[in-house]
């Protein structure tokens, strides 16, 4: 029984060992930026703005939130749509999307937040 015990802690001592080494790590980034109205109008209910990026490699995985700042016209609420990825014919690759302002009252200015997860 004593053997056996053994021969089994042995074979779930490499089997982990095995599994451990097949782990790969990602790298988390994250990388922020602002817009903020230079006047007093802001960015209107109901109104858009249209964003591009570039600078990442095909297997990172990109994240965008916004973040309202904060003002006392009242609740400001933004919203990303319309995420979309290309790839041109040398390997450059871009992501464009819409920053919407849903809420009831103009935003007078705003974060984007983006996190990239590569392998």
């Amino acid at each position: 029984m004593g053997t056996r015990r053994k021969a089994a802690k042995s074979a779930c001592t490499q089997r982990k060992a095995a599994e451990n080494r097949l782990i790969v790590m990602a790298n988390v980034s994250y990388w922020r930026r602002f817009w903020v109205d230079s006047g007093e109008t802001g960015l209107l209910s109901g109104s858009e703005h249209y964003w591009a990026m570039w600078g990442f490699g095909s297997l990172d995985v990109l994240g965008v939130t916004p973040g309202p700042l904060n003002s006392d016209v009242g609740d400001q609420i933004l919203m990303i749509k319309d995420v979309r990825s290309e790839a041109d014919s040398s390997g450059g690759r871009r992501l464009y999307f819409t920053v919407r302002n849903t809420g009831p009252v103009r935003a007078i200015g705003y974060g984007l937040n983006f996190s990239f997860v590569s392998p």
